[in-house]
């Protein structure tokens, strides 16, 4: 399943969009993900979690996002996980974990 979200319907800044024509973009949760990891603070991180499902956001993440910022797959020829990279693989799985807590059984 590979839904596409529109950008303009979403609570994230555009600039974090900014090759994107923001009004008419739609885009699916892996590339939302990969950008607001990249580029997005903490608020922009929690609103991931109150927008998406828990279950949606964790699979994407360690199926698609997580392999590639790790270094455990390459997203590009010679492209490589930096510290930045790795820095935000801890980061993301601890807000996943304390997130699995409010995630009602």
């Amino acid at each position: 399943m590979n839904i596409q979200y529109k950008l303009k319907d979403l609570p994230f800044p555009k600039q974090y969009f900014w090759s994107y024509d923001f009004n008419s973009a739609a885009l699916p949760l892996s590339r939302i993900m990969e950008q607001l990891i990249n580029y997005g603070n903490f608020e922009d991180h929690l609103n991931l979690f109150l927008t998406f499902p828990y279950n949606e956001l964790k699979d994407t993440y360690l199926t698609e996002i997580r392999p590639i910022i790790s270094g455990k797959r390459i997203l590009r020829d010679g492209m490589q996980a930096t510290k930045l990279d790795l820095r935000n693989v801890k980061y993301m799985d601890y807000l996943f974990e304390v997130f699995k807590e409010y995630v009602v059984a």
